[in-house]
């Protein structure tokens, strides 16, 4: 069949996904549209919108109805037929169910995009859980973002496992594959101290209060903790690590700047846990760092460890979630024997390449032509 008329719907365009844009514009003729006015509670202002880039992009009034943003121009092209799929990530609590549905009065395929291994457990999401489900069911296909996603959805009763594709996630890696480690011979900047870097936000999900209590255990170790990020628990991390010479705080750090970051670090730490709300769906600095040569201590509850770009006693290290003895353990065998850090190191920047936009927009474009096929095309 003729390549189909798609349109891709995000929220807004971030600096991490514009190189997928690009690859599914080169391989399919396809429209982006974005709803967002980033005014939603869960905006990130350090995540700024990148509107450039060589994709092609529709544009439409945005309109807010209870508090949430919608743009009915591209719902009425959907009603329309003038598309043959949809694709879709489950954000926007009045904008997903309102693609989801114009797809379905229309007859246009629909493809949802989803990294979720977890349903939340909050009210809204409980009673939201069986309408998910529903779309589990209901999509054309659905593009996931490893096994584990995978093994989630297919939870769900009655989700056809053929009509489920796999794209693992990818990151610019250019600017981090050309880093160039001091690390590499073991010896920091500042004379020879290890240097532990956490980079993300400060929030629940984060399992900040592990890391630090997995810190506690590694006073004697002369290794510095840097952490650059913030959020709403910066005040707790402020106060928790008042009075420590060995923790740095340094807020946060442009894209641009990150490599530079990574190029003195001796590991990256991710300690995320699974909370009522949330589940770490991947974590793209671990992408970062494996390309800038540095090796990852993550946690099992961080999805690029469940999708197998972490790889225990490879590249880094995997421990349990909520356990700052095993954390502190990881970390200090990185801290002890810097030919470790650097052979796990050398095999992560392997491992990271694996991971690309053209692999990623494969598997979109491959759904999309699934859809396509068995809603009938057009």
């Amino acid at each position: 069949m003729p390549r189909p008329k798609l349109v891709f719907i995000d929220y807004f365009p971030p600096h991490y996904r514009r190189g997928l844009y690009e690859e599914i514009g080169r391989g399919a003729d396809a429209d982006f549209c974005f709803f967002s006015d980033q005014g939603e509670r869960w905006s990130d202002p350090n995540i700024p919108a990148v509107w450039d880039g060589n994709y092609r992009r529709v544009e439409f009034p945005r309109r807010r109805v209870l508090g949430q943003s919608i743009v009915p121009g591209i719902l009425r092209r959907i009603l329309a037929g003038d598309y043959d799929v949809v694709i879709k990530l489950p954000n926007g609590r009045l904008m997903f169910p309102l693609t989801y549905w114009a797809a379905k009065l229309s007859g246009t395929a629909f493809v949802l995009w989803t990294e979720m291994w977890m349903h939340p457990r909050t009210g809204f999401h409980r009673l939201s859980k069986p309408l998910m489900e529903g779309v589990y069911r209901g999509a054309e296909a659905i593009v996931v973002s490893g096994e584990q996603v995978r093994r989630f959805v297919l939870e769900t009763p009655g989700v056809d496992p053929e009509k489920i594709f796999v794209a693992r996630l990818a990151v610019d890696a250019e600017p981090f594959e050309a880093v160039e480690r001091a690390e590499d011979s073991g010896a920091a900047e500042d004379g020879g101290a290890a240097e532990i870097l956490y980079v993300g936000q400060f929030e629940e999900r984060k399992g900040l209060p592990y890391l630090l209590d997995a810190f506690d255990q590694l006073r004697n170790t002369g290794a510095r903790l840097r952490m650059i990020g913030g959020g709403v628990q910066s005040d707790w991390v402020r106060s928790r690590a008042a009075g420590r010479d060995d923790i740095e705080l340094v807020g946060y750090r442009s894209q641009a700047e990150l490599p530079a970051e990574f190029a003195r670090a001796r590991c990256l730490v991710l300690p995320s846990i699974t909370t009522r709300e949330d589940r770490e769906p991947w974590g793209l600095v671990v992408n970062e760092a494996l390309h800038a040569g540095v090796p990852v201590v993550a946690t099992d509850a961080v999805g690029a460890a469940a999708a197998g770009l972490v790889r225990d006693g490879r590249n880094g290290f995997i421990v349990p979630e909520r356990d700052s003895t095993a954390l502190a353990a990881a970390i200090r065998q990185l801290i002890d024997d810097p030919d470790l850090a650097a052979r796990m190191g050398a095999a992560g920047r392997q491992d990271a390449g694996e991971f690309t936009y053209e692999r990623m927009a494969r598997a979109f474009l491959d759904a999309a032509l699934y859809a396509a096929r068995v809603s009938g095309g057009r």
